[in-house]
């Protein structure tokens, strides 16, 4: 489709984008280790081999988003003499982000084991390049998240998003040992 051009100006070609409806990624409810598109998810940790930092998934069915199901727990630690950071990651089936404007989640402290006030997001492609985001403002109520992609920085150089996944990084989080809750990890288009 080309745009009708002002004389000595250049016609410009319009680039229409069609915005598919929400994709929930994750809301946990299955019970097993997969994504509710069937992509596996985990933890990871900087050096295993450091008993001092890790971070542990777990499925719990309380607290939770919704009257059933469950959300996931991911209890980290990286107060350790060595530098620190682990999280959370979580396969994607080739996302086309440029298709979607938000990623929602919603996210929560555990106010018994404490929390980081603030983590970090990345999408991934599957040519290591990367976007991220600080997120800050976690509390222990359940707060649903909606980022702008625009907001990912670097997110100019991601055509597909392959994985998703949380950063706990020594020097960033609030407090060096806790938990926090995830629950409903999806994309949308509005």
């Amino acid at each position: 489709m080309s745009l009708l051009g002002l004389a000595g100006c250049q016609t410009t070609e319009a680039v229409l984008v069609e915005r598919l409806p929400r994709l929930m990624v994750a809301d946990f409810n299955r019970g097993g280790w997969r994504t509710n598109l069937g992509d596996p998810f985990g933890g990871w940790d900087r050096d295993p081999e450091d008993p001092t930092q890790f971070c542990r998934p777990r499925l719990v069915d309380e607290p939770r988003m919704g009257s059933s199901g469950y959300s996931l727990k991911l209890s980290y630690d990286v107060e350790s003499p060595n530098p620190a950071y682990n999280g959370f990651w979580m396969k994607l089936p080739l996302i086309p982000i440029r298709r979607f404007t938000v990623l929602s989640l919603a996210i929560k402290g555990d106010p018994e084991e404490g929390f980081t006030r603030r983590l970090k997001l990345e999408l991934k492609d599957g040519r290591r390049r990367v976007a991220d985001y600080t997120l800050d403002g976690i509390t222990d109520q359940w707060a649903i998240v909606r980022i702008s992609l625009r907001d990912f920085r670097n997110a100019h150089n991601l055509r597909n998003a392959t994985e998703f996944v949380i950063v706990f990084d020594d020097e960033m989080v609030t407090e060096p040992v806790g938990a926090i809750y995830l629950d409903e990890v999806a994309f949308d288009s509005d």
